[in-house]
């Protein structure tokens, strides 16, 4: 079964979901001379990371394109949840072929707001072509948690407990090891992206589903802010969609 409007794409399951975002970001690597494109970490992008890979590995030319990163955590670089851990594991380290850049934010930073207008500078440089993008149980896009005005701009947030418990159950780490902040991009920079694509799969994301399409767009659910992005693209699967009235 699959139905769509202008934004939201509602797919089977977890595998039609990846394949669908993925196929986006494909055909942007494909057409576009320098392509740039924004990553997401997590459970909900391990799909599209695997069909990536494979591509790359199978030939498709990323060598002039820019890859660089919605968010990192606080913590040591070689942590198993920090976002550089994530994207060596998942794609850098399993193919021979590299992109052009290479941009991730230094979670290890001791001064934030330095290494957050270090940050910043890139971002007006290499404007991003696709924003990938999780949706957290609470709402939540990147680090922007509930409450978080629509117009935030890159900055250091701190976590709202649901987003930490997810932490420790994604790495299998404990309360104690699991990182409470991390520097974000803001609504600002990650609705500047020319095409913003939204992943969600899986019944415990249903109630944010919920709120996000049928709810009132408020800070409150964060995502909602995309509701008024004409360039946002939500791929959902059966599960994530199962509380939907409309």
């Amino acid at each position: 079964m699959e139905s769509e409007s202008r934004s939201s794409k509602f797919v089977k399951d977890y595998d039609e979901m990846s394949k669908k975002g993925y196929e986006i970001i494909k055909e942007v690597i494909e057409t576009k001379e320098q392509p740039v494109i924004s990553m997401t970490t997590g459970g909900s992008p391990r799909g599209l990371f695997k069909l990536f890979v494979e591509d790359i590995k199978n030939g498709l030319d990323i060598s002039q394109t820019t890859i660089m990163n919605l968010d990192e955590y606080m913590g040591p670089k070689d942590a198993p949840y920090t976002v550089r851990t994530f994207m060596y594991e998942n794609l850098y380290n399993l193919v021979e072929a590299k992109p052009k850049n290479i941009f991730l934010i230094d979670g290890e930073a001791q001064d934030t707001d330095k290494e957050i207008a270090r940050y910043k500078a890139i971002l007006d440089q290499y404007p991003r072509d696709v924003q990938l993008l999780g949706l957290g149980t609470n709402g939540h896009i990147g680090a922007n948690e509930p409450g978080t005005p629509f117009d935030s701009t890159i900055f250091l947030a701190q976590h709202d407990e649901s987003t930490v418990q997810s932490t420790m159950r994604e790495y299998g780490i404990e309360r104690v090891d699991a990182p409470t902040e991390m520097i974000t991009l803001g609504f600002t920079e990650i609705l500047a992206a020319e095409k913003v694509i939204l992943l969600v799969s899986g019944k415990h994301k249903a109630e944010a589903v919920k709120a996000l399409l049928e709810g009132e767009i408020t800070p409150d659910c964060p995502a909602t802010a995309l509701r008024n992005c004409e360039n946002a693209i939500v791929i959902i699967d059966e599960e994530a969609a199962s509380l939907l009235e409309k």
